[in-house]
């Protein structure tokens, strides 16, 4: 549509208002009504006004730009984003010139990327040099995507004015403050005293009001290219951006809060659950709407960690020698109520004396491929070390690839019922506030582990898991897991982006070689031909 037929339009909708306000303001005034209305107008403008000044003094009534860190960020991730904020709040002010000046975007983009940059490449000669070329124009087509969403939603008609009308519309502002400033002078000289006053008004008031406000939209605008550049700036950094585009966006949806399903733990008497094949060697990514929550048990031996599955599963069907995947365990499929499908991986667990090179070397290939822990403890056993041992080798071994995120950890406090008095077991029991012998042993039990695991775990949930007798795991190991899904799909995103980045890199150069052939050749039969 073109300027013209707005201002028809705008004009055609205005002249009723008009003619009713017209209309109305005479009716009051030959009716006397219009001194007791005057006041009442004049305190809601008043009002208004005083609201309009308290909100307009932040950024506050504009909606926030600056996405929080996603729950896969790294330590390293949320490290660089921390210079993309300081950037952004570096700038109180922005005027219009700087918006219209394409040098001040560049500018900023290449001191936040060399920022960025470092956090991951320290000492490098360009921010640029440990990036691909396909990267970093991803970044900027994601930046630029969100960007103009936020644009088209928030600032009315920036989908049909263009860049010379901004400049316009700046010249007529400036023209109508030179022309405004004219009158007053011109006023001055024929009622200097009502003339001041509505100057005043004007200027400090409504004037200042309305300059509060474009500075505010101006940087909100500002704030927001900085926040959305920088988001993709660590995504890019971080080699999320190496699958391109399409597939960013395909594996950022599949791993995105699934549907909640209906489906309960299967019931007693129930078919045995249906094994998960063996995990191949190079796993490909996840299809996006087949996606499941992976979970892998750790522990000691003899810690009831087959019972744990069992108990989840619903029957007796889970033993560490049918259907395994190499020198790692096994995997079942199940579905917890209320959550999203789950793939459980019941690893062999090790020794007294902690575990050997090729024990860790399964647990952490668990690891990898889980998105949450639940790592199994006796209630019996009195000393932890190694637990420990295991807990701090694996966060060092995820601390050294900071392409990875060690997935939440829950401790389990399986066989419970062998605290004592071992002779009483007559559940439910109410741990944490109860007062029977059971009780308060469960509870010290508990308090005891979550002392030696320490910051390590981010739950304690005691259980018995054995058959027939089960407590713990409906009540408080269900909703525990399902509390920490969101962070668990966290780790679920940067091990599919890792593995994509990773699959199929020779045969995309193969590929790559194959297309340029035929366009090298398809150039020179054509020269060839002239």
């Amino acid at each position: 549509m073109s300027k013209a037929r707005v201002a028809v339009v705008a004009v055609l909708f205005l002249v009723p208002w008009v003619f009713l306000i017209g209309v109305g303001s005479y009716h009051l005034w030959s009716t006397g009504w219009l001194f007791w209305v005057w006041w009442p107008l004049f305190l809601c403008f008043g009002l208004s006004y005083y609201l309009a000044y308290r909100w307009t003094r932040g950024k506050g009534v504009l909606p926030d730009t600056a996405p929080p860190p996603p729950n896969y960020w790294t330590d390293r991730d949320k490290a660089a984003w921390e210079f993309v904020l300081v950037k952004a709040k570096g700038y109180e002010k922005v005027g219009t010139e700087q918006l219209a000046d394409p040098r001040h975007y560049t500018n900023i983009a290449l001191d936040l990327a060399e920022k960025v940059s470092g956090v991951y490449a320290p000492g490098g000669a360009t921010p640029i040099d440990h990036l691909t070329i396909p990267e970093i124009l991803a970044c900027a087509e994601l930046a630029a995507a969100d960007l103009n969403e936020l644009v088209q939603k928030y600032l009315p008609g920036s989908h049909m004015l263009r860049v010379r009308d901004f400049k316009r519309a700046r010249q007529a502002a400036d023209w109508y403050k030179t022309g405004q400033n004219l009158y007053w002078a011109g006023a001055t000289l024929f009622n200097p005293v009502e003339v001041g006053i509505r100057w005043v008004a004007s200027r400090y008031a409504l004037g200042s009001l309305f300059d509060r406000l474009q500075g505010n939209v101006l940087l909100w605008v500002h704030t927001a290219y900085i926040h959305q550049l920088g988001h993709y700036l660590v995504e890019m950094n971080s080699g999320r951006l190496k699958v391109g585009v399409k597939r960013y966006r395909e594996l950022m949806a599949a791993h995105q809060a699934p549907p909640v399903q209906s489906d309960v733990v299967a019931p007693e008497g129930a078919a045995p659950a249906e094994a998960a094949p063996a995990a191949p060697a190079a796993p490909s990514p996840p299809p996006p709407t087949t996606a499941r929550t992976g979970i892998a048990v750790l522990g000691p031996v003899k810690a009831g960690k087959s019972s744990l599955v069992n108990a989840l599963l619903g029957q007796q069907a889970a033993t560490v020698d049918t259907l395994p995947v190499p020198h790692v365990g096994v995997r079942y499929n199940l579905t917890i109520s209320g959550t999203s499908p789950v793939t459980v991986l019941d690893t062999a667990g090790y020794g007294q004396e902690g575990a050997n090179e090729a024990e860790f070397a399964a647990a952490t290939k668990a690891s990898q491929e889980a998105d949450l822990i639940l790592f199994v403890t006796p209630a019996t056993n009195p000393g932890r070390r190694a637990d420990v041992d295991l807990l701090d080798r694996l966060r060092a071994w995820f601390a050294e690839r900071p392409q990875l995120k060690l997935p939440p950890v829950v401790a389990v406090v399986n066989q419970i019922d062998l605290l004592s008095p071992k002779a009483e077991w007559a559940p439910p029991y109410n741990w944490m506030t109860g007062t029977r012998p059971k009780e308060a042993n469960i509870r010290d039990c508990v308090a005891a582990v979550r002392e030696q695991l320490g910051p390590r775990v981010i739950d304690v949930v005691p259980v018995c898991a054995r058959g027939g007798d089960a407590f713990g795991i409906a009540e408080g190991l269900v909703p525990a897991v399902a509390a920490q899904l969101d962070d668990a799909r966290g780790a679920a995103v940067l091990r599919a982006f890792h593995a994509e980045a990773q699959a199929d890199q020779w045969k995309k150069v193969g590929a790559q070689v194959l297309e340029g052939g035929k366009k090298a050749f398809g150039i020179l039969w054509e020269n060839l031909k002239k």
